[in-house]
């Protein structure tokens, strides 16, 4: 028994080397400056169960409502203050329960303990972790991967009189901790229809649907939005691409901004086409287990729940219009844990050496990428480091300057971000980045630069024949007037409409 918990104990101090480390020294990044470093209702936390939760803290994005993180975030900064040590330590605690419930998960369904632990092992390796694990607001994907590993625990089990309520209550906290959650329902209907019969599975389908169909009531009454938009904003081809695309994530960790890598569907054409070599390659894998083994199809379902599980991200990322690395953390999750489960003699030394050098690959890239995670300014600099040309790495990069005192380079990357970002851009749009700069620079008094940002706007606003800012005569005016430039303040101030 001691020998097992060798065993079990070696993916959580790697993973606890891996990333609590920078615990300490943990700063806020993008969503967290708004969202955990302040709180517009500080202390209300029965407010995140009635109101959206960027609302609540203070923001917009009125249809995101994921209240058990929100709540659990909110009481942690309650106890022990709102820094950025406080949330990467909680992201961290939920990581480490997630790699101990990847190995109990490999386990109850059958692995060998040393091949449960090299799930863990390889999971918490992968180089995607970081941009979940270090990612303070993130803890939304952090808790579903915690509530699916939990249903799959108990998925495992014998059914009982209460096991039919408990999925229900699966799929309700699920969703509750990210919408994504929903496509827990058919991936858990698969499992359960496998492990204990089709009757039983279409009883699971019922409780499940009951959970899923609560929270969308829920969410519906709570936001009075939904998110079929990105369905209907996305096309099939789109989607298709993403979902590949996530795919490949699985074996390949992309040479490019993790977080900020911006989806195109021809630049990303290899990405796409890795995914397509990693489905044909997994579905092999699967196809060789069943001729060998007819009895173990877990991992070909495994395969199939997998994919499912990826579906939100391929829905998201053309809607969006980023293609961040942490969507692979629960579908992974899932893979690993069940992959493992078919596995139940020891594992061949060959195989354990093999996978130990494949994870001190991923942890070395994890080592590298940690650091990022300090600041706005080390994250978007790490970004565009990898991207020199992506323009909501740039963009976001000089906020952060602009903020932390360096008003010169921050307009200077802006300035530069906006002139060469292409159109059509969701997450960076030229026109609103344009305005919005042309006001900073105003308040940074830099005039000049404020006139020529305001003047481009102007003469691109008439060129595509779209509408202007109400206050951009306004700030010409302001401008020129700052310069000296009276009379033309006068006539701009003409047009200027408050």
């Amino acid at each position: 028994m001691a020998h097992h918990w060798r065993w079990t104990l070696l993916p959580i101090l790697v993973a606890l080397a891996l990333f609590a480390h920078a615990v300490p020294d943990a700063g806020f990044i993008a969503d967290d400056t708004f969202n955990l470093s302040e709180h517009a209702r500080h202390g209300d936390i029965a407010g995140e169960w009635t109101t959206p939760t960027y609302a609540h803290a203070g923001g917009e994005r009125g249809h995101i409502w994921r209240p058990i993180p929100a709540s659990i975030q909110h009481i942690a900064a309650i106890g022990f203050g709102r820094s950025g040590s406080v949330f990467r330590a909680l992201n961290l605690l939920v990581h480490l329960v997630n790699v101990w419930l990847v190995m109990l998960v490999a386990r109850t369904w059958g692995a060998h303990f040393k091949t449960a632990a090299l799930a863990g092992l390889i999971w918490t390796t992968h180089s995607s972790m970081p941009e979940a694990v270090c990612w303070n607001s993130d803890i939304y994907d952090l808790l579903a991967t915690t509530v699916m590993l939990g249903g799959l625990t108990l998925i495992g089990q014998k059914p009982t009189v209460f096991y039919w309520p408990a999925l229900a209550l699966i799929a309700l906290i699920g969703c509750l901790c990210k919408e994504s959650g929903l496509a827990l329902i058919p991936a858990f209907c698969i499992l359960i229809a496998h492990r204990h019969g089709g009757r039983n599975g279409l009883k699971a389908a019922a409780a499940l649907g009951l959970g899923g169909g609560v929270y969308w009531m829920w969410h519906r009454h709570i936001t009075a939005q939904g998110y079929v938009d990105a369905l209907v904003d996305g096309t099939a081809t789109s989607i298709l691409d993403a979902w590949l695309m996530a795919v490949g994530w699985i074996a390949y960790a992309p040479s490019r901004a993790p977080m900020a890598h911006l989806f195109d569907r021809i630049a990303d054409a290899h990405e796409v086409w890795i995914g397509v070599g990693v489905v044909l390659l997994l579905c092999m894998c699967a196809a060789d287990q069943y001729r060998r083994r007819p009895e173990q199809r877990v991992f070909a379902l495994a395969l199939v729940c997998t994919g499912i599980l990826l579906i939100p991200a391929a829905v998201g990322i053309p809607f969006i219009g980023v293609a961040p690395l942490r969507y692979i953390y629960m579908p992974f999750a899932l893979l690993v844990a069940m992959g493992a489960c078919t596995w139940a003699s020891e594992p061949n030394r060959n195989w354990v050496v093999g996978l130990l050098f494949i994870c001190t690959l991923g942890s070395t890239r994890i080592l590298a990428r940690v650091p990022a995670f300090h600041s706005d300014i080390t994250l978007w600099s790490a970004e565009l480091k990898a991207e020199p040309n992506n323009p909501y790495a740039a963009g976001s990069l000089a906020r952060a300057l602009i903020a932390t005192g360096k008003p010169n380079e921050g307009i200077k990357v802006w300035a530069h971000a906006i002139e060469n970002a292409p159109d059509g851009i969701r997450v960076f749009d030229r026109a609103n980045e344009r305005w919005l700069l042309a006001q900073t620079a105003f308040m940074k008094r830099r005039p000049g630069i404020a006139l020529r940002e305001v003047n481009k706007l102007i003469n691109e606003s008439n060129q595509k024949e779209q509408a202007l800012p109400p206050m951009a005569h306004c700030l010409r005016a302001d401008s020129l007037d700052a310069l000296g430039r009276t009379v033309e303040a006068s006539a701009a101030g003409r047009l200027c409409r408050y």
